[in-house]
């Protein structure tokens, strides 16, 4: 036992031996690494093939990762997987378990063990291979792992377990040691260049030009093989991509996707950056750029370019060149998107600002209408070209004068202190040219914000035309009934008399027609005369006791020839014990005969027309309704003004003056009643009024 002992001691102190001298050795060729200069691009692929030599090894691999498992660094000794599968270890595979569990780990046949992850295409899925892996520890923080490959069953044992252990514990340290200095310098290059970004991103207030310099700052820093910004437009809620470099550009600026779809549409909704290292698995991605530009997305990064709490578009970057995309990516490109969004908000309020002057110079400059602009004061300040021309003054006349000295005395301004912000006051007035002219206007005036400066817009319509053809209109009224009224009156008497004298049938028919002709002529002219006295603001004088159904009574025999040649029923609704109107008898007459005719000649073929009435509090509505197409809402205010006529959807489009209904207006106004039209139910257009009741003795 003890010759056995002896020799087992003799056979294993020349490996103890040569373990020793590789350690020395490995120690050796790590000091050289260092002095080398801490590249860890360098470190890696030394350190890998070191390992490899020592342990007479076929292949293998290095991975390092961040302090959220995210891998920073890949080598392999044969050929860079794809990145999914990269991935795929991490989660699944040997060094992903072994860097989790910070424990070292031997598969002594890859085809048994559930930790070996076979790598497609590669001998390993087909003929049985040894496998050792220990984690690069630093602290008792696992930053990586090696994996050692040999062919074969059990090719590695607890000694080799150890070496490679012992070459992991010393290369952690450099590699550690190089990170620090990688990403050392990584934090350097970043604020510089955010410190340029800055400076030269807010030294523009052009807005492409600026989202441009942007991607050219990300670039540098990401070297993503695609970044792009998209803005939101809000009357559309669209993401609208507005720049974009690298693959696909071309494609993907224009590009228009709705502001709740995709991942930049989930960071814009929730203003929160995002960072997708495998779309595959992320229901949010959605594939309609890919499908534009023809080239795939695999892993992405997005932040939201947001001002003061309101998202103005987002910023995002694809597939990154030679590694995932880890959370310090993701927090540059937050910090680009904030050193960009105030700059972004500042370009596009200029943008606002500069369109928004340009409309109004354009319509404040090129306007038929004379513009001028005032101070709180009144006190003009500015006025467009027109405005000039119009008033007979030279701009350096008229710029400084009071607003006042425009408009003659009789026509007070309104009190600037009662003009509202962007709310327009109207009145009428009597503009004083240089030369002394006086010209009927419209003035409009509202207050308005100019730049920083609060003003009163006063825009001037000349009504000269208007003026004069209402005057014509009135000299046509006057005309008609003065001149009418006396032939009309001796007509009417002489039809009387003759009636007198004649005895056959036929002939009284033809004076009858005759005669209602001439007394229909008759309430037109009188009707003229109301018109101007009661929009002179004349009450109705002659007001007395009138009952209802006496009134309904006179219109139907004033009507029924029309009527019974229409062969239309004119139908009573009045209620026994309603109270007699206290109105002026003859007027409110004209009224109903108006409404009566006018519903026989634009009541669209109507075999019905019904006059009813009813109390209303302390007034009686009486109504004239008929079964016709009815009125348009549009038109149901215009139909009761002077000369105008509308013949859309009633009837047969009869031809008249357009004064029937403005007289009933007027004399239901002088009545201290209201008049207007609405829809029947089931069909057709009804006329209501209100007249007040004869009062108790």
């Amino acid at each position: 036992m003890k010759t056995l002992t002896a020799t087992r001691h003799v056979n294993k102190s020349p490996r103890a031996a040569e373990r020793l001298q590789m350690l020395y050795t490995v120690h050796s060729l790590l000091k050289q690494v260092e002095a080398g200069g801490l590249n860890i691009h360098a470190i890696l692929p030394q350190v890998l093939q070191m390992a490899s030599q020592q342990l007479d090894a076929t292949e293998g691999s290095i991975i390092i990762v961040n302090a959220d498992m995210q891998i920073e660094h890949a080598w392999f000794t044969r050929g860079t997987p794809a990145e999914h599968f990269i991935e795929d270890i991490m989660m699944h595979g040997l060094a992903g378990w072994v860097i989790r569990e910070k424990t070292p780990y031997i598969i002594h046949d890859t085809r048994s063990d559930s930790h070996w992850l076979p790598r497609p295409n590669h001998v390993t899925t087909i003929e049985p291979w040894s496998v050792i892996c220990t984690p690069f520890l630093s602290g008792q923080t696992a930053i990586g792992a090696i994996t050692i490959h040999k062919p074969g069953i059990s090719q590695f044992d607890e000694q080799d377990l150890s070496l490679l252990t012992t070459i992991s514990s010393q290369a952690a340290i450099t590699i550690e040691n190089a990170r620090l200095l990688e990403e050392s310098q990584r934090q350097l290059t970043i604020t510089d260049l955010l410190f340029e970004a800055s400076k030269v991103i807010n030294s523009s207030l052009n807005i492409n030009e600026i989202m441009h310099l942007l991607l050219a700052q990300m670039n540098n820093l990401l070297n993503a093989e695609a970044i792009s910004i998209a803005l939101v437009d809000h009357q559309t809620h669209e993401l609208v991509y507005q720049v974009a470099e690298g693959i696909g550009r071309e494609k993907i600026v224009g590009l228009r996707l709705p502001a709740n779809q995709g991942i930049s549409g989930w960071v814009m909704q929730h203003n929160e950056p995002l960072l997708v290292t495998d779309t595959r698995h992320d229901t949010r991605f959605h594939a309609a750029a890919d499908t534009i530009t023809g080239h795939p997305t695999r892993a992405m990064i997005c932040a939201p370019i947001q001002f003061k709490g309101e998202v103005l578009g987002t910023i995002q970057a694809i597939n990154p060149a030679r590694k995932m995309f880890t959370h310090q990516d993701l927090d540059l490109l937050v910090n680009l998107a904030n050193i960009a969004s105030s700059a972004i908000a500042n370009a596009q309020q200029f943008a606002h600002t500069q369109a928004a002057e340009a409309r109004y110079t354009g319509l404040f400059q090129d306007s038929v209408d004379p513009i001028i602009l005032t101070d709180e004061n009144g006190r003009i300040v500015e006025a467009n070209r027109r405005a000039f021309e119009f008033l007979a003054y030279t701009r350096e006349e008229l710029l400084g004068l009071p607003l006042a000295a425009l408009h003659a005395s009789r026509a007070p301004l309104p009190s600037f202190a009662n003009i509202k912000t962007n709310e327009a006051c109207n009145f009428q007035s009597q503009a004083i040219t240089k030369t002394g002219k006086q010209i009927p206007i419209d003035v409009y005036v509202k207050r308005t914000q100019f730049g920083e400066d609060t003003l009163l817009q006063w825009i001037h319509h000349d009504i000269s035309q208007q003026v004069e053809l209402e005057q014509m209109r009135e000299d046509l009224t006057a005309m008609l009934f003065h001149d009418l009224q006396s032939p009309l009156g001796n007509i009417i008497s002489s039809l009387e008399l003759l009636r007198d004298e004649l005895n056959d049938e036929l002939q009284l028919s033809l004076l009858d027609i005759a005669t209602r002709s001439s007394q229909r002529l008759q309430l037109l002219v009188r009707s003229l005369l109301d018109i101007n006295q009661l929009e002179a603001g004349h009450p109705a004088n002659i007001q007395d006791k009138v009952n209802v159904q006496e009134l309904f009574a006179y219109v139907w025999e004033v009507e029924e020839p029309n009527l019974e040649r229409r062969a239309i029923q004119l139908v009573h609704q009045v209620p026994p014990d309603l109270p007699p109107l206290y109105v002026d008898g003859d007027m409110t007459r004209r009224v109903l005969i108006n409404l009566v005719d006018n519903a026989i000649k634009h009541g669209g073929g109507s075999k019905q027309i019904t006059l009813s009435a009813q109390q209303d509090g302390e007034m009686i509505l009486v109504s004239v309704a008929d079964k016709g197409p009815g009125i348009p809402p549009k038109y149901r205010q215009k139909i009761f003004e002077k000369f105008q006529r509308v013949n859309q959807g009633r009837g047969n489009g009869s031809k008249g003056m357009g004064l029937g209904l403005a007289f009933c207006r007027l004399a239901v106004k002088a009545h201290g009643g209201h008049i207007w039209v609405d829809d029947v139910p089931g069909g057709g257009a009804r006329f209501n009024l209100t007249l007040p009741i004869y009062p108790n003795e």
